[in-house]
């Protein structure tokens, strides 16, 4: 009976203990707050993150200006696809932040899932925020009449190529045509030379952008099917054949750990001097002359260039959504994402890193071209542009996304031809 007594003196004085913490906890959070609205934002951008120093800088500066109004609390997630993984998580669980990103499709997930804020009335009060949004930008964050995004930057992609090796290859200018390009491959590999940077890993971003401009540029139905969304069937004699490619890239001419490679694993190589090609945005124009990253003096080795048959990407960015529950949260929420999303912060961007702004009223002055002669060449050369097409994230299903992660090792390794992986892709996307 004594011992019966001891024990369920021990266990109530646990009881207490734990409810204490928890009201110190609770009475902690409220002391910090001090009546400030907190905003819990998860972001992915960290570490070597290009956008990284960008971003932290803004949520400072609008902490300390808004201090005893609103505070951002962000949560740092290293790497795209376990941010996506986790937001998924909590749209399931009903776990919201207060705002989130739109990689890998995200932001339709959010909407299909009912849990983003329809942010059209903030736009509606709001005239001059409006205004600072390309309109096409705007519809591609609208669903059903009602816009769920606000967009930073815009989507456009070239490749880059490294002058120093092409000149060593005896390559006197980028490829017009893929016949051409093939031919190169094969040149700079009789030079001692890995002709260009892939990957499989995370939806094979830097393949991806090869095999999605090989379908664009292939024939008007296969520029046609690059600009639509949510395609069905991926049974086209221009997909076979652009995985035929595909298949022959990972086959001959790129490194040898490219197959289960992830993006900074493959950028690494190109940035090191080790690989003459990689398809990529504008955004890793920075990286080039960042001696922690890059080669020492590669910025003045690097040379941009159409995809061949002058093909471009250009596509419209799903922009940060609001999760809040809260109408209180919400508009803080906004308020902090008008700030982020603001011309002069997207100018920052753009002369840190040389990143596309979306807003059409951030002018691309002589001084940012001069700081970034790559992006004025790439911006020169845009113009020209035959074949405009979108990216397959912003148009393939997520799991279509997904499942070119699984076939691109079976195609590198022999175990899928490139009509059973045309079919694979077709069996994804009649799932949805």
């Amino acid at each position: 009976m004594e011992k019966s007594v001891k024990r369920l003196g021990i266990l109530l004085l646990g009881l207490m203990l734990i409810v204490m913490s928890a009201c110190s906890k609770t009475s902690s959070q409220s002391e910090t707050a001090k009546g400030e609205i907190v905003i819990k934002f998860p972001h992915y951008y960290v570490g070597t993150d290009p956008h990284a120093q960008w971003f932290n800088k803004v949520v400072d500066k609008f902490n300390t200006d808004h201090k005893g109004k609103i505070k951002v609390v962000t949560e740092e997630i290293a790497g795209e696809q376990n941010y996506v993984d986790k937001m998924k998580l909590l749209l399931q669980s009903g776990d919201l932040p207060d705002i989130g990103m739109s990689p890998l499709g995200l932001l339709d997930l959010a909407y299909k899932a009912g849990k983003a804020v329809d942010l059209t009335p903030y736009l509606d009060e709001d005239g001059e925020f409006k205004s600072q949004f390309d309109p096409k930008s705007l519809e591609v964050n609208t669903f059903d009449g009602k816009v769920y995004g606000f967009p930073t930057f815009r989507g456009m992609m070239q490749y880059y190529y490294n002058k120093e090796l092409f000149e060593k290859a005896g390559i006197k200018q980028p490829a017009q045509t893929w016949d051409e390009l093939f031919s190169q491959f094969d040149t700079l590999k009789a030079a001692g030379i890995t002709p260009v940077s892939m990957d499989t890993a995370e939806t094979g971003w830097l393949t991806s952008l090869w095999f999605n401009a090989m379908i664009g540029s292939h024939s008007p139905e296969g520029l046609e099917f690059m600009n639509t969304y949510f395609p069905k069937d991926f049974n086209k004699p221009y997909i076979v054949d652009s995985l035929e490619k595909i298949q022959t890239m990972f086959k001959k001419y790129t490194t040898k750990d490219a197959v289960g490679a992830k993006y900074d694993t493959a950028a690494m190589h190109f940035l090191n001097g080790e690989t003459a090609m990689i398809a990529n945005g504008p955004w890793m124009i920075g990286d080039f002359s960042d001696t922690k990253k890059a080669k020492k003096g590669l910025d003045k080795q690097i040379g941009v260039a159409l995809f061949p048959e002058n093909t471009l990407f250009n596509s419209p960015e799903k922009g940060y959504f609001v999760l809040s529950k809260d109408k209180k949260q919400a508009d803080a929420a906004v308020e902090f994402l008008k700030f982020l999303v603001s011309p002069e912060h997207q100018k920052e961007l753009l002369v840190l890193k040389g990143e596309l702004p979306d807003s059409p009223k951030v002018e691309i002055t002589d001084d940012v071209k001069q700081k970034f002669p790559i992006l004025a060449d790439f911006l020169g050369q845009s113009a020209n542009a035959k074949n405009e097409i979108l990216y397959y994230q912003k148009t393939w299903h997520n799991n279509v996304q997904n499942e070119v992660s699984n076939i691109y090792p079976a195609l590198a390794n022999g175990q899928l031809t490139p009509k059973e992986a045309a079919q694979k892709l077709t069996e994804a996307a009649q799932k949805n």
